[in-house]
């Protein structure tokens, strides 16, 4: 690889290029004069001469006159082009050393933040008023250090939310086993069902980790078909009837499109709809009701909405309900016993096959959760 200290700077690679082109115009201009500037000047001699009445006497001065005009023309096209070349390249000089400022000084400001980035420095940002291409390329380095900036800042919450949700499983289970050590506990099967319950915990939130990390990095495929709208609310509530019949809680659909197609992966739609329909019934409190709902296709997409009677979310919460391992604090915290990125992966797989989603929850109305599908 080469040394940078030795490459060759921008300014000296520039200017043979201006310096050839100077070459080649005065080579191209002194034959095409020492080809045709001779017949033209005898031309105008002839003409000149005969303009002056010139007679057979004096053939000889005319001959003579010619050649001395030819000899003084040459000489003074040769010299002219010499002194014309020297001005040129003087000035190419000067172009180039304008042109490579303009041009260096930006990049090597990019140089100088690129290795600050690289170094773990992510706030430097570049001038994007440099001219043309400079200031294009300057625009695009700033979007990408942004870029790097806000994932480095997801990258630092995403590890302090794992550390912080796996301490709580750990802690709960670095207490029980300290407890059978002890002998403090006298229900050992008691004991190692929760332990087991510690561990589903983790195991839940390692597989919603690795899904979320493939669908955020565009690893997951997806098997996109078209399938029933109405089909899949009916499937997704007949998993949650024993759920909703111990809860105390009325699970309904209500398809309002029944042969209303949409263009989705069957297995990730579904895990939406039982992440949507899991929360709902949570948080509804025995005696109520949840809704599964699908809409008719509208602007090329089909609506699905979950709807619950429950506490609701409060204002405040609504902007980061989709948000990694956020909880609000309020009314549907107590209940909160998921992995905390169930809304992350929904938002996630909703966005991957071309639909939105989002919550609303008007005071005393309880929550509703909607994501939209694209129709067939």
């Amino acid at each position: 690889m080469t040394d940078p200290g030795t490459r060759t700077s921008l300014f000296w690679r520039l200017l043979p290029s201006y310096l050839l082109v100077i070459a080649v115009a005065a080579a191209a201009a002194f034959l095409v004069g020492e080809a045709l500037a001779p017949y033209f000047l005898r031309q105008h001699v002839d003409a000149m001469m005969r303009g002056m009445g010139g007679s057979m006497g004096m053939g000889g001065s005319a001959a003579t006159l010619a050649a001395d005009l030819d000899r003084a023309y040459r000489r003074a096209l040769s010299e002219s082009i010499a002194w014309a070349a020297l001005a040129a390249a003087l000035v190419a000089a000067g172009v180039a050393l304008f042109v490579t400022a303009r041009i260096v000084t930006p990049l090597r400001d990019m140089t100088r933040a690129s290795e600050r980035i690289a170094g773990g420095r992510y706030g430097d940002r570049l001038d994007p008023r440099a001219p043309g291409e400079v200031g294009e390329l300057a625009t695009a380095f700033n979007r990408m250090a942004d870029t790097l900036q806000r994932s480095e800042e997801r990258r630092v919450e995403l590890l302090a939310d794992v550390a912080h949700e796996f301490r709580t499983p750990l802690s709960n289970l670095r207490g029980y086993v300290e407890g059978l050590q002890d002998g403090v506990f006298e229900d050992e099967a008691t004991v190692l069902d929760a332990s087991w319950r510690q561990l589903d915990r983790l195991g839940h939130l390692v597989d919603d980790l690795s899904l979320l990390s493939r669908v955020e990095t565009g690893q997951l495929e997806l098997n996109v078909e078209p399938i029933e709208a109405g089909a899949l609310a009916q499937a997704s509530a007949a998993s949650f009837l024993p759920d909703a019949e111990r809860a105390g809680v009325r699970l309904e659909v209500d398809v309002r499109a029944p042969a209303a197609l949409v263009r989705a992966d069957r297995e990730r739609s579904l895990q939406v709809l039982a992440n949507l329909v899991g929360n709902a019934l949570r948080y509804t409190p025995g005696g109520g009701r949840v809704t599964i709902e699908v809409a008719a296709p509208a602007r090329g997409f089909v609506r699905f909405a979950v709807r619950d009677t429950g506490p609701g979310v409060p204002p405040e919460d609504l902007p980061n309900v989709f948000k990694r391992f956020y909880r609000g604090d309020k009314a549907r915290s107590p209940h909160a016993g998921g992995s905390g990125i169930g809304l992350t992966i929904a938002r996630q797989l909703v966005e991957l096959q071309g639909g939105e989603i989002g919550v609303a929850s008007p005071a005393g109305e309880g929550a509703t959760f909607h994501f939209t599908l694209p129709a067939t």
